[in-house]
């Protein structure tokens, strides 16, 4: 007999994203969807009948006071997250917040603060551990790449296929918000806290053409490099563009005596070093570069629903934390004011990384290199 304590879900936001939640629900034991809530009671009933859940609302507010819920997954639109999920966790739910965690910054310290007094387990994506990323991690020693010298990460599109609200300045969007934070976290949870920031931001397109076909006036910005700066002296250049003929979201790790290549130029890992043949690794021609290996990537298995569900029954902090997320949502809002007045900016907030970096990586002062 299972002794799992069963999980009862709440969905607010009935969108095409929220069906990744509910599918990753049925692979988890004793989880389940129980309600859903949705701008329009129809689209809330349609779902929930969709996916057998007994209670649908228009109000999440009311979904927050029905008992049977212990936690929800909010995959609204990027303006309603911080409050709903401050909401959430003053009204004692677990809570499961799609990136943007919030669009502005009075209301990322508002969530953060609530969290803090309620104690609720609290998810705030992007969910950044992927296969690649935890296989490039583990290369970043100094006998493999040296010291860690720089960072770059990016997630370039043509832009958002549907002509709807992706382009509303109303919905709070664009490349900062809906694309940046997946290249800013992957940045942070490698180099942990940058002490700086500056920024370019604009529109290259106002009057775009969309994957449906569709025709915009975009009001949003779809145009983005972000400059970090970090304790050591290392940087991290940013890249979000809706204006590529292609899709491209990779990281790379430099180091003074290698790098580690991921998702970058086709390949899934590559790491290349100047030191020894790295041992199980197969030998690769790559960048015209010598010294290229494409290690083996173990399949992942945690999604990030149970990553959720598996912090809030053991009460390990989320890898994918709300203070991690506190930091990102910081270097957008200043990377905002720092492109509009042409000025460097000091970051304030702090986090503990979730990866542990090798003793003494960041430290270029002290030897000679």
């Amino acid at each position: 007999m299972s002794t799992v304590v069963p999980l009862r879900l709440g969905m607010i936001g009935c969108g095409q994203i929220s069906d990744r939640f509910f599918n990753q629900a049925t692979e988890l034991e004793g989880v389940s969807f129980v309600a859903t809530c949705a701008a329009h009671a129809e689209r809330a009933q349609a779902k929930a009948q969709e996916r057998g859940c007994a209670r649908w609302t228009a109000d999440y507010r009311e979904l927050l006071t029905w008992p049977e819920i212990d936690a929800v997954v909010i995959t609204t639109p990027h303006q309603l997250h911080a409050s709903m999920a401050t909401d959430a966790a003053r009204a004692g739910k677990h809570v499961l917040i799609e990136k943007p965690m919030a669009t502005r910054w009075d209301q990322a310290q508002a969530l953060v603060a609530a969290v803090e007094a309620s104690g609720v387990t609290a998810v705030a994506l992007p969910y950044d551990h992927s296969p690649v990323l935890l296989a490039g991690l583990s290369y970043l020693r100094e006998e493999i790449v040296g010291k860690i010298t720089a960072i770059e990460a990016e997630l370039n599109i043509p832009g958002p296929p549907r002509s709807n609200w992706y382009y509303s300045k109303e919905a709070e969007g664009g490349a900062m918000l809906d694309t940046a934070p997946y290249a800013l976290s992957r940045i942070a949870s490698v180099m942990g806290p940058a002490r700086r920031v500056a920024a370019f931001i604009g529109t290259l397109i106002p009057r775009r053409i969309t994957g449906d076909g569709g025709r915009v006036h975009s009001e949003v910005d779809d145009n983005v490099t972000i400059l970090l700066e970090y304790a050591g002296g290392q940087q991290a250049v940013m890249r979000t563009c809706w204006a590529y003929s292609y899709s491209q979201n990779g990281t790379v790790v430099h180091g003074r005596h290698g790098d580690v290549f991921m998702n970058e130029f086709g390949r899934p890992l590559v790491v290349h070093t100047t030191r020894e043949p790295l041992a199980g690794a197969e030998p690769v021609e790559y960048l015209a570069v010598k010294g290229c290996y494409a290690p083996p990537v173990p399949k992942g298995t945690e999604t990030i629903l149970g990553h959720f569900v598996h912090c809030v029954r053991s009460g390990e902090r989320p890898r994918c934390n709300v203070w991690q997320a506190r930091h990102v949502v910081e270097q957008m809002m200043k990377a905002y004011e720092s492109s509009r007045t042409g000025r460097v900016l000091d970051l304030e907030t702090t986090f503990t990384p979730w990866w542990t970096a090798p003793a003494g990586i960041f430290d270029l002062e002290n030897e000679w290199l």
